[in-house]
């Protein structure tokens, strides 16, 4: 008992050093006299080329938005309902479409992120401004590289879907497809 006890105040000791330990922020680099006049002259570039990606991403968005909504809503919802309506055992599918469905909300959170964070950078004057307009720029890669992440993770679990769907049929239909031919 009592070692249960010295063992129970030593973890508790040990989370609250981890927890109560001071953090420290690491700064990013800092720019250089030479770095902050590059940014300046090519701002005007910078720019135009940031407006062009911006206007571009967001049809794009709209489309995969609507796309993979459409694959979920009629598609994945439609077959998975029907076959569980029809007492076959599909877990499986209803799992990777649920998995699917919270990827889908994430890609829209993060790409309304990355949406935000050009915005931010777009309103950011580079020539009076170089090393904040050069943060703003960084901070909506990442969140651009994020979206990517999350339409490669979409696309998996596209991939994944169609597996299990061909599995399925295999087992439950594979005499029907062999009589079909």
């Amino acid at each position: 008992m009592k070692s249960r006890l010295k063992r129970g105040l030593l973890l508790t000791l040990v989370a609250v050093f981890f927890v109560a330990s001071p953090t420290f922020a690491q700064a990013g680099p800092t720019m250089t006299d030479t770095h902050i006049a590059r940014v300046r002259a090519n701002c005007q570039a910078a720019l135009i080329t940031l407006e062009q990606i911006h206007a571009n991403d967001a049809p794009a968005y709209i489309n995969r938005n609507q796309t993979y909504f459409s694959i979920s809503d009629k598609l994945m919802a439609r077959l998975n309902s029907r076959l569980t309506l029809n007492r076959y055992d599909a877990t499986q599918l209803v799992r990777t479409a649920s998995d699917y469905n919270t990827e889908l909300t994430k890609f829209r959170a993060v790409y309304k992120t990355y949406d935000n964070a050009m915005t931010d950078a777009l309103k950011t004057n580079c020539k009076k401004e170089p090393a904040n307009f050069y943060e703003r720029v960084s901070a909506a890669r990442e969140a651009r590289l994020s979206v990517k992440e999350s339409v490669d993770q979409l696309t998996t679990l596209l991939v994944q879907y169609q597996q299990q769907v061909k599995q399925f049929q295999e087992k439950h239909f594979s005499d029907q497809v062999e009589a079909k031919r």
